[in-house]
C-alpha cells in the first residue's frame, strides 16, 4: 500500500504498473506475490484494477493509509 501510495501521489485511481510497484518495494519483476498482493487489497476494497493493466488505490485506500498515518 505504501509503495503504490507513493508511486500514484497518494491519489486514488492513479494507475501504476505492477512492475513499478515490484521496484519500489525491492522485488524482481513478474514477482507473483505482487499481483496476489494487490488483488488482496482489492478484495479489501483498498485498490483496484484499471483497464489498462495497471493498479490504484480507491478512495477508501487513501482514508485507511490516513487512518494509519494518524494512528503512527
Amino acid at each position: 500500500m505504501d509503495a503504490l501510495s507513493r508511486l500514484s501521489g497518494g491519489a486514488a485511481g492513479v494507475g501504476v504498473p505492477v512492475a513499478d510497484v515490484d521496484e519500489a518495494i525491492g522485488r524482481g519483476h513478474r514477482d507473483m506475490r505482487t499481483p496476489l498482493n494487490l488483488q488482496s487489497l482489492s478484495e479489501d476494497g483498498r485498490a483496484a484494477a484499471l483497464p489498462e493493466g495497471t493498479w490504484a488505490l480507491t478512495p477508501e485506500g487513501v482514508a485507511w493509509l490516513q487512518q494509519e498515518r494518524d494512528l503512527s
